[in-house]
């Protein structure tokens, strides 16, 4: 599996322009919808969890503003098993310490809202953890 993009997108949760840390966010909750609606029905994975995954990264792609500029990230394809699935778990809960960095330099209505999609990719990245058997 090519890691090349994870690790630039964990390299832009980092950056300390938060138009390339929103950007980024983002470009994770995209992908990952992606990634989720791919596996849903793979034979290892339940349907449910990846179902609950999908939309909560639908959900928090849709409360951030959309990158100006760039193309759309394609994820990696994951790994076998449980162990496949932890860089972007990883990623998702990157994405929800990154909004946190943020929200809390924000005035009280944008932390607000970045408080609110944190919690969906928190949420993502807890039921993308249960997709797969331990």
């Amino acid at each position: 599996m090519s890691t090349s993009v994870l690790m630039e997108l964990n390299a832009q949760l980092d950056s300390p322009d938060a138009v390339a840390v929103l950007a980024a966010a983002w470009d994770v909750f995209d992908m990952a919808t992606d990634l989720c609606d791919r596996i849903t029905f793979d034979e290892d994975s339940d349907e449910l969890q990846a179902m609950v995954a999908t939309q909560q990264c639908s959900e928090g792609r849709d409360r951030l503003p959309l990158p100006e500029s760039g193309r759309p990230v394609a994820a990696p394809p994951p790994g076998p098993g449980a162990a496949g699935l932890v860089p972007y778990v990883r990623l998702l809960e990157h994405v929800g310490d990154a909004l946190a960095r943020l929200s809390a330099a924000a005035d009280d209505e944008t932390a607000s809202s970045l408080t609110q999609v944190r919690e969906l990719a928190s949420g993502a990245a807890a039921a993308l953890t249960r997709v797969r058997g331990q």
